[in-house]
């Protein structure tokens, strides 16, 4: 790769990361992403400098001006965004410096736009693809400036010098760099990551110890905003046509406990409705009421029933609701949440903005009723019966279908069974709503003529059925557990996830969840898609929870275990020096009791003089000089070159020892000729005629390695000779 090249593809690389880290926060319409990667493309495979030479200056000035009133506009009518109409000018002017590139200028301004976008992308959405275009922006930012350093300096050296390479290569002719020619490519990029890893090393502790401010901008989505399917403010029934189910991910649940201790029928709470005109399920009291704080929770109840808590830390992605989900019964929120209010319907709603992102945590008893606890004697608030038995006017089989279901039931908890487990039994689950349009009574059709249908119809044929015989019950919104994954250990709720089910009323409990709907058969995939997707969570829940919620608790967490990691290793390190002192101990004891010593000492007697033969001989320095011939030779065999250089460099370190350096400047030949009537500048400079010639001879010149063995000795023989006559 020549240098043109290689400066072309980082600076493409640099240019290219900014558009893409903004392109992906989902503020940017598609239009303009498209226009701009044409331009990115046509600007790599264009000669932009013939392509600006055959246009007229006018031109380019024209189409400066002329996008000033655009902008006006497109602010005005088109987006009706100001900072969508800045993100177009930002694309517009990088566009039109891709294609006209001609100048160093030129490149410098689509750094500074690139990096620009970065900086608006880093505004609107820290996902992980940000962190991936980051890189690739860091990377190549220092290769390019780099680069751009040296094309700078080798044109100014040229124009001040006006001297040319005698010998250009045709490929190369018309770059200005020809004196870069053959490029080193790979050493570049290897230093360039040296540098891009030693930032990284410097700035990522940085990033975990300076104090946490948030600002909450990154909470922006990122991608289309999440309108879930199944759950709304209303819940109509009658629709004709097929449901599509979405795999867009929703939110992503992390529980205190394994799969195994969770029960199998959690669900995720949203909304409770209380009315139904006999289309539509309605909230009718839109009240909310503030919660006491206490610590660093809002706490939503006094007493609770049981104690197998189980505790949920929620990452919410931007949805269209600020409903706050959590698990039947939530009995505590954290403060993290924003302001948390709650209405009549046990609905929980955060004051923060729609389309962001939220994580907290809940609290909450999803105790089991005991059916010997539960009794018709126990009374039911006058409130609750007023608000969750209104029926409207219905077709009269739906009562009298709920009379013959429960007729053998002994009790309302009994019945509430009866109904759930006749809808479970004998309807079907489907995701193709039929009928006939506009039904006066879309219920009683699915329960007499269609018989099968989605969950909402099943909750709310529930919900009625329960209303006809006096049993307040309420239809609720929310989501399916959905799917535990086991490499981030947390449960994955996508869109299709959406359910609904019923909660009916029943003392001493409350209100206990009941679900009619059948089991819904699943979405099959292969093992491989299935790890492919919980691998892409688990990172992106991992970027989301430690990088982007990195806050101030989390970093006194991070410095609490450290230091508890800390004292543990030392407690371990304590014990483990004791336990080796009192072993030793031990083993003393055991020699003095039992005349071991005596025995050793005679193995002993065997064993030191062949450890003292072996330390004479390594010691001798004839000895240890043949040893290193050999080693050398058997080690660089299979390289002359190798091999020369190291009984070179055994030289210098023999004359370093006499006090005498080589320079830096100084070649081999000039080294030796500089020793002048030294004693030993004889044999050294046989050996540097031997090293020149095959360190920069002809690859098939041989190496005689008896020679070099005779030079190198004959060189130790005058140093030692030169030592004795001077004492």
């Amino acid at each position: 790769m020549t240098f043109a090249q290689f400066f072309k593809a980082s600076s493409y690389c640099l240019i290219a990361s900014g558009f893409i880290a903004l392109a992906t926060t989902g503020g940017m319409d598609w239009t303009s992403i498209i226009l701009f990667a044409a331009a990115l493309v046509g600007g790599w495979f264009l000669d932009t400098a013939k392509f600006r030479q055959s246009l007229p200056p006018r031109v380019l000035n024209f189409l400066r001006i002329a996008y000033l009133p655009f902008c006006v506009l497109d602010y005005r009518l088109l987006s009706r965004s100001f900072l969508l109409a800045i993100f177009h000018l930002l694309f517009f002017t990088a566009a039109v410096k891709l294609l006209t590139l001609s100048k160093d200028r030129d490149y410098l301004l689509l750094y500074l736009i690139s990096l620009a976008e970065l900086l608006a992308a880093s505004t609107l959405t820290v996902n992980i693809a940000f962190a991936v275009c980051f890189l690739i922006f860091l990377f190549s930012g220092i290769s390019s400036l780099i680069l751009f350093e040296m094309r700078r300096t080798n044109a100014r050296m040229q124009n001040k010098t006006r001297v040319q390479p005698l010998v250009v290569p045709r490929q190369l002719r018309g770059t200005g760099l020809e004196l870069f020619s053959p490029f080193p490519a790979g050493l570049l990029l290897a230093m360039v990551a040296g540098i891009t890893a030693l930032i990284m090393v410097v700035a990522v502790p940085i990033f975990f110890l300076l104090p946490r401010v948030t600002l909450g901008l990154y909470r922006h989505p990122y991608g289309n905003t999440q309108f879930t399917s199944g759950f709304s403010e209303t819940v109509e029934l009658g629709q004709i046509g097929n449901i599509k189910q979405s795999d867009v991910v929703v939110m992503r649940v992390k529980t205190d406990r394994p799969p195994s201790e969770i029960p199998w029928d959690l669900k995720w709470r949203g909304l409770a409705f209380d009315y139904y005109d006999g289309r539509a399920w309605k909230r009718t009291d839109y009240r909310r009421g503030t919660l006491p704080i206490q610590g660093w929770h809002y706490k939503l109840e006094d007493s609770t029933q049981g104690t197998n808590w189980i505790h949920q830390t929620f990452f919410v992605e931007a949805l269209a609701t600020n409903v706050v989900f959590a698990t039947h019964k939530a009995l505590a929120v954290s403060k993290d949440v924003g302001l948390l209010s709650r209405d009549s319907a046990d609905n929980l709603f955060t004051a923060r903005p729609l389309y962001k992102k939220l994580r907290y945590s809940v609290v909450s008893d999803p105790i089991r009723p005991d059916p010997s606890v539960l009794s018709d004697l126990r009374p039911i608030p006058a409130e609750i019966l007023k608000t969750y038995t209104q029926l409207p006017p219905e077709d009269p089989r739906i009562a009298e279908l709920a009379r013959q279901v429960t007729k053998s039931a002994r009790d309302r908890y009994t019945k509430a069974q009866a109904i759930e487990r006749y809808l479970r039994t004998h309807y079907s689950y489907s995701l193709v709503l039929r009928g006939t349009p506009n039904s006066p009574d879309p219920l009683a059709m699915f329960l007499f003529e269609t018989r099968s249908g989605h969950c909402e119809y099943f909750a709310s044929a529930m919900t009625i059925m329960l209303r006809q015989l006096g049993i307040p019950a309420r239809l609720v919104n929310g989501f399916r557990m959905g799917e535990y994954n086991r490499i981030g250990n947390d449960w994955t709720v996508r869109e299709y996830n959406a359910h609904s089910w019923v909660e009916a009323y029943f003392p001493p409990y409350g209100w206990i969840e009941f679900d009619p709907t059948p089991p819904d058969p699943g979405r099959p995939r292969s093992s491989l898609i299935a790890m492919a997707h919980n691998l892409a969570d688990a990172i992106d829940l991992w970027w989301w929870e430690g990088v982007v919620n990195y806050d101030l608790s989390q970093q006194s967490r991070m410095v609490s275990n450290l230091r508890a990691k800390i004292e543990a290793l030392q407690r371990a390190t304590k014990a483990l020096a004791s336990f080796v002192q009192e072993r030793f101990r031990s083993g003393i004891g055991v020699v003095r009791s039992q005349g071991i010593a005596s025995a050793l000492l005679r193995k002993w007697t065997l064993f030191l003089p062949l450890a003292f033969g072996v330390t004479f001989l390594l010691t001798n320095r004839w000895v240890r000089r043949r040893l290193s011939g050999t080693f050398r030779w058997a080690i660089y065999r299979g390289s002359t070159k190798r091999a020369v250089v190291s009984f070179y460099l055994e030289a210098l370190s023999l004359f370093r020892n006499e006090g005498i350096r080589r320079g830096r400047g100084q070649t081999p030949m000039e080294f030796a000729e500089s020793l002048g009537e030294h004693p030993a500048a004889a044999p050294f400079m046989s050996l540097t005629r031997l090293y020149n010639a095959v360190r920069f001879g002809p690859p098939g010149d041989p190496f005689r390695l008896s020679e070099a063995e005779a030079l190198l000795k004959a060189l130790r023989s005058s140093l030692k000779n030169k030592k004795t006559s001077s004492l």
